[in-house]
């Protein structure tokens, strides 16, 4: 069988091993999605280090809502979930979130936002500054999950975490070159060394074993969808100063 992934053409053969040819696939996407990644403003430190206050509040802000809701993900495909292994993967993740007897994962973006002299109580709420661009990569995640069957839902989940790894890293260096102190970071650093697509690796490799295809389409639109997010909130905070000026201008 072969299958396109933008450019990539992967060729999967069962008289192959099986591990090694998910394992090629998956740093193929690896490296598709790092390549597309980097060519984003947002990604590029030179750039970022010449934001205004205004624009890094503003990313702060939009962000939040951007990884704030991936509860309602979690909370989807826990509760379609056909085995009890994905409803485990998903109270674990969730409890990673909460962090034991530690900061939680919210508590240490609050810590972020904090360092950069922002306040998201009217975020936590009344969630002023979800965007509608934001609110439509949320809910496109759930009528993806909602039109998908258990495997590509595992699939679509399974890159979901693959990518805290990669992004974090991106993240890292974004917030580093607006000037974010160690306090500020931590929350990025924890999410950057995560193990959390670890947890899927087994349910990932038996859906590659028996239905390939429905890993590459889960992995697909992930990556697609997470590049189209990047994308948006990009283009939201670097053209923040220029909108503002053609308010005020009217």
């Amino acid at each position: 069988m072969r299958f396109k992934m933008k450019n990539i053409d992967l060729v999967y053969n069962r008289e192959n091993d099986e591990a090694s040819t998910l394992l090629s696939f998956l740093n193929n996407w690896d490296a598709n999605y790092q390549n597309k990644v980097r060519a984003i403003d947002l990604f590029k430190p030179q750039l970022t280090s010449k934001w205004a206050w205004e624009q890094k509040a503003y990313f702060c802000k939009i962000f939040y809502h951007a990884r704030g809701h991936f509860h309602e993900f979690l909370w989807y495909l826990g509760n379609h979930a056909e085995d009890k292994s994905t409803k485990d993967m998903v109270l674990h993740n969730m409890a990673e979130e909460f962090n034991g007897s530690a900061r939680s994962h919210e508590q240490l973006y609050l810590d972020f936002a904090e360092t950069l002299g922002v306040k998201l109580d009217k975020e936590l709420i009344e969630e002023e500054s979800y965007l509608p661009c934001i609110k439509e990569f949320n809910k496109e995640h759930l009528r993806w999950l909602h039109t998908n069957d258990h495997n590509a839902r595992l699939s679509a989940f399974s890159a979901y975490e693959r990518l805290d790894n990669i992004d974090y890293i991106n993240l890292l260096k974004l917030v580093d070159s607006m000037g974010v102190n160690k306090k500020g970071q931590i929350f990025f650093k924890v999410h950057a060394l995560v193990k959390h697509f670890e947890t899927t690796e087994k349910e990932l490799q038996d859906i590659w074993n028996h239905t390939p295809e429905k890993v590459i389409q889960g992995f697909n639109f992930i990556s697609e969808h997470q590049i189209k997010m990047w994308h948006n909130l990009s283009n939201e905070v670097f053209n923040l100063n220029k909108n503002n000026a053609d308010l005020t201008s009217d």
